[in-house]
């Protein structure tokens, strides 16, 4: 689970979602002797400890709450520090199954911003796997480096300080992730560090990025297999009777372009 600790019970230290309604989902760590607190309610923390995920906790207002564990996805929405735009989960789907990352693999992560889309490459990879993330800002490296330290993630991760632009240290890597104003401009770099065949998703908000970089990944004799999509996800009310779409969705939060590396074309 997403930072460790027990998979059956809540401890001392344990991360837990505390879900009160569809609106009050909270993310926290239980500490013996501190307390939780809502509009809805409050709990002491020792109240939770020993308690099985799964349970239900009384509130001090006669409200009933569901303890759960935090899922990544959890950690994302409520639980985790965020000091710029993300990635959001419904793009982080796709961009895994389009690199197929497993277990073991290596790759190379170019602008890490918050460090959400770390942590999804993190996990994929397994212990045994390796993330290579460069990013420009100090102070986006930092809060990068506390989510996943709270994630129980930061092993998996090399985090470099560094413009990927001029040049990264790793070679033969399985794939790469690129979020960043101007990501043509990392190609030739993507070329020395990937092995062919290996992909590269890059992720862009806007219309007139990704034509730019389209264009320049096919005036690249090397590049293969080009794709750009666009995901929307919407929810659907399931109380009572009525299944319906909210009223609110997440619609557009940029696009993806895929490419993979190829070995130069042969001479006709």
């Amino acid at each position: 689970m997403p930072g460790g600790c027990c998979v059956e019970r809540v401890c001392e230290g344990c991360p837990v979602l505390l879900v009160v309604d569809e609106r009050r989902r909270y993310v926290f760590r239980v500490r013996r002797g501190a307390w939780f607190g809502s509009d809805r309610g409050s709990v002491k923390h020792d109240q939770l400890v020993g308690l099985e995920y799964g349970s239900w906790v009384r509130l001090s207002s006669g409200v009933y709450a569901l303890v759960l564990q935090p899922r990544l996805v959890d950690y994302m929405e409520r639980g985790l520090r965020r000091r710029s735009q993300v990635i959001y989960p419904k793009d982080h789907g796709m961009i895994l199954m389009l690199l197929d990352l497993a277990p073991g693999m290596r790759v190379l992560e170019v602008g890490v911003g918050s460090g959400f889309t770390t942590a999804v490459l993190a996990r994929a990879v397994g212990p045994g796997g390796r993330v290579y993330s460069y990013e420009l800002r100090a102070d986006m490296a930092e809060v990068a480096r506390r989510n996943l330290e709270e994630l129980g993630l930061l092993d998996r991760v090399v985090l470099r300080l560094r413009d990927a632009r001029l040049g990264v240290e790793e070679r033969g890597l399985d794939a790469a992730v690129v979020d960043m104003p101007d990501p043509w401009a990392v190609l030739p770099v993507l070329e020395e560090a990937l092995r062919p065949g290996a992909g590269a998703v890059f992720f862009t908000p806007a219309a007139n990025q990704a034509a730019r970089l389209v264009a320049a990944l096919r005036a690249r004799p090397r590049w293969g297999e080009l794709r750009m999509l666009e995901l929307l996800a919407r929810d659907y009310e399931t109380r009572g009777d009525a299944l319906r779409p909210k009223a609110t969705m997440i619609a557009h939060t940029g696009y993806l372009v895929y490419a993979r590396l190829t070995l130069p074309a042969p001479t006709p």
